[in-house]
């Protein structure tokens, strides 16, 4: 099966490359905000660690919970207890490095390779760790674009519900991360960003989720007959909670842990099913 990344890498580029920040001001004071924070040595431990560069460390981490440092990357809570939100039993850690080098590992950010971290690379995580269920409803994702003219309004404001109509009100991390690149061009990706390309049209919609992360609302409804706890949210993005229930299955069936629903894995769910 072919790695969603190859199929979505040409749209990426092409955003990437026609993409204006529309809010400054905050883009650049975020971006001066998490420069600090990098500074202070707070992501090197855990980037060292996982290879996850700084810039993508500094704007998920923005993005995920407004860079406080009490609570985990992996799921919000806080890092020096016990997680009770999925995934849940994680932790005690001793510190938040060790908490986010948890986080990196448990959603295979290790596995990229620091020299890999491409900016479409960067975009694909970015999207699979937060849902591709805006493409369903052909809008690009706040959570890359907020903050840009990619970015056209529509969000989740809460699970499974689509609002075309609500604005993100937080910034994108591509926007953040560009700024820092500006910034700060020793922090830059190993790849170079996109060249920038005159355009006024407005950009093309999303493709739909490519071959092994479409068909959510089904996968997520299968894995609840099957007995998932906790139950997933049936709202038809695929996103982090989606992707763990899969590599949690392909684990106990003996497939190729990867996170992707393609068709051996669909194949196991449904002989699976048959059974139940």
């Amino acid at each position: 099966m072919q790695h969603p990344l190859t199929a979505l890498a040409p749209e990426y580029t092409s955003l990437l490359a026609r993409m204006v920040i529309t809010r400054e001001a905050a883009v650049t004071a975020t971006a001066k905000k998490l420069i600090g924070f990098i500074d202070l040595g707070r992501y090197k431990a855990g980037c060292d660690a996982t290879g996850v560069p700084q810039i993508v460390a500094a704007a998920s981490f923005e993005r995920e919970a407004a860079s406080n440092f009490r609570l985990s990357p992996a799921q919000g809570d806080p890092w020096d207890r016990v997680s009770v939100h999925v995934p849940r039993g994680e932790g005690p850690f001793q510190n938040w490095s060790g908490a986010q080098i948890r986080a990196y590992r448990i959603d295979h950010l290790d596995a990229v390779g620091a020299p890999n971290w491409s900016w479409e690379r960067s975009c694909y995580e970015e999207e699979l760790f937060n849902g591709f269920g805006p493409r369903n409803h052909c809008k690009h994702t706040g959570y890359l674009w907020a903050g840009t003219n990619i970015y056209a309004g529509g969000k989740y404001p809460a699970d499974g519900v689509w609002d075309p109509n609500a604005e993100d009100e937080q910034l994108g991390v591509i926007p953040m991360m560009y700024r820092i690149m500006q910034l700060r061009p020793d922090l830059a990706l190993p790849s170079a960003f996109p060249a920038a390309v005159a355009s006024i049209a407005p950009p093309a919609p999303p493709a739909p989720p490519p071959i092994g992360l479409h068909n959510a609302g089904a996968l997520q409804a299968a894995f609840n007959a099957l007995g998932a706890n906790p139950q997933l949210t049936v709202d038809h993005s695929y996103g982090r909670e989606t992707r763990r229930a899969v590599e949690a299955f392909q684990q106990a069936v003996g497939l190729i842990i990867d996170g992707l629903a393609g068709p051996a894995t669909w194949a196991a769910i449904n002989a699976n099913l048959k059974q139940s």
